[in-house]
């Protein structure tokens, strides 16, 4: 959860977005974002999912297997947590990451999930997801 923000027009003027950083430190979360800042200012928060490859389902500790938003204007570093996505992550299997994309008016989060393989299994024995929405309330 390093994440960063900062103005295209200066590289080196960036904010954290997550201070302090949890512990212990993880390597191994993927991460996937969307933004969406139509209706209004450059301040929108950032929505987005975190998943392990090949995860086998246990989530042990925070932000791992989640969706999330995160405050952008830099004034504090709030993280809105809202649901598990129950994607199992396989590196081979692109459908089964937690990819996901934020509604126009910034109230829902819709992505993919194979929900810890209950979806079930293809013909061609590719694992099968679904589409999944969140209300960010």
């Amino acid at each position: 959860m390093n994440l960063l923000i900062r103005p295209f027009s200066n590289i080196n003027n960036f904010t954290p977005l997550v201070s302090p950083l949890p512990n212990p430190h993880q390597w191994t979360q993927q991460k996937h974002f969307s933004w969406s800042n139509a209706n209004s200012s450059d301040t929108n928060p950032v929505c987005g999912s975190t998943w392990t490859d090949n995860a086998d389902g246990a989530i042990t500790t925070p932000w791992e297997g989640e969706i999330f938003c995160l405050e952008t204007d830099g004034a504090a570093s709030t993280i809105w947590r809202f649901a598990h996505n129950r994607a199992s992550g396989y590196t081979k299997f692109f459908n089964t990451q937690p990819l996901g994309s934020v509604s126009q008016d910034g109230r829902f989060f819709l992505f993919t999930s194979d929900w810890d393989e209950q979806v079930g299994i293809s013909s061609n024995n590719v694992p099968r997801s679904d589409a999944w929405i969140v209300k960010l309330d």
